[in-house]
């Protein structure tokens, strides 16, 4: 019979409860199931306290503080509650890793940092490749969304990325996995700056109140801002991130304004899941690319 020690199983249920988030997040409309968000922190708790150890406490303190940072980030609108309680999970599950410094040095750190690191990398290069096709789809002269300002910055940060890189080729003397880790940056990051405009466009859809949803997020930037100043004097529980409670007050005021929302998010689960994989594999890419053994 196969025995699969601590280790194994905290890393087999890691990839398992990623890849669940990821297939709801791709298949299911980006809704992820109270059951499955629940279950997967509860699962994920329950390990932590039957494998009890010296690691438990460590488990425990990353855990609230995922907990308190997710939730601030969430109350801000930038993340899903989905998403944190992933993270919570993941912190919870495996909470330390060994990561290399290169010259034989090692260091121990948060494995949920470099997951965030390594998905917040994913999610860069997975950004343009998803929202540029759509915004071609949608706009008839893509090119005439880039302004100069835009090309300028592209430049700008395409010159930044090229120095930072020849230093690292010449002092470092990166291998070609490095260099190809940090060239898909390079290209992902001019595209987001080149095509922001266009992006945004193929995130956001105008929808009056009836269509809101919990959990929508609101472009409240392309938005007027002597209108958002009118409707939050109307409506004082509005804020970027619609909830319940403030869907409730703006039907109840009757409010007929057209809100940008965020209704084609990026599945952000598939980044989780891929930065998942490469930190329990290369690590902290950071790191990784910074300090070659």
């Amino acid at each position: 019979m196969l025995q699969i020690g601590v280790d194994g199983l905290r890393v087999i249920s890691i990839i398992a409860i990623t890849l669940i988030y990821m297939l709801f997040d791709l298949f299911n409309k980006r809704a992820i199931p109270n059951q499955i968000v629940y279950a997967s922190v509860l699962y994920a708790l329950f390990i932590a306290l039957v494998y009890f150890d010296s690691t438990t406490i460590a488990n425990l303190g990353i855990a609230a503080v995922v907990l308190l940072a997710g939730y601030i980030v969430y109350r801000i609108g930038q993340i899903g509650a989905a998403d944190v309680a992933e993270f919570i999970a993941i912190s919870l599950l495996m909470p330390l890793q060994e990561v290399s410094l290169g010259l034989g040095a090692s260091v121990q750190m948060p494995f949920i940092l470099s997951v965030l690191i390594d998905a917040g990398m994913a999610a860069l290069v997975m950004f343009p490749l998803y929202y540029i096709p759509k915004g071609y789809r949608r706009i008839k002269d893509p090119l005439a969304t880039v302004s100069k300002r835009d090309f300028s910055k592209a430049v700008a940060i395409g010159l930044i990325y090229a120095f930072f890189v020849a230093f690292l080729v010449i002092e470092l003397d990166i291998d070609m996995l490095r260099f190809s880790l940090l060239a898909l940056v390079m290209i992902s990051s001019i595209s987001i700056v080149l095509f922001e405009r266009l992006m945004t466009q193929a995130m956001v859809e105008y929808v009056p109140v009836a269509r809101f949803e919990s959990g929508d997020m609101i472009a409240l930037n392309l938005m007027d801002a002597s209108a958002v100043r009118s409707i939050k004097g109307k409506v004082k529980s509005f804020e970027r991130l619609a909830n319940d409670r403030m869907i409730s007050e703006m039907k109840r005021k009757r409010i007929r304004t057209l809100f940008p929302v965020y209704k084609e998010g990026m599945p952000f689960a598939v980044a989780i899941f891929v930065g998942t994989v490469l930190a329990i594999t290369l690590g902290n890419l950071l790191i990784f690319i910074l300090a070659p053994a």
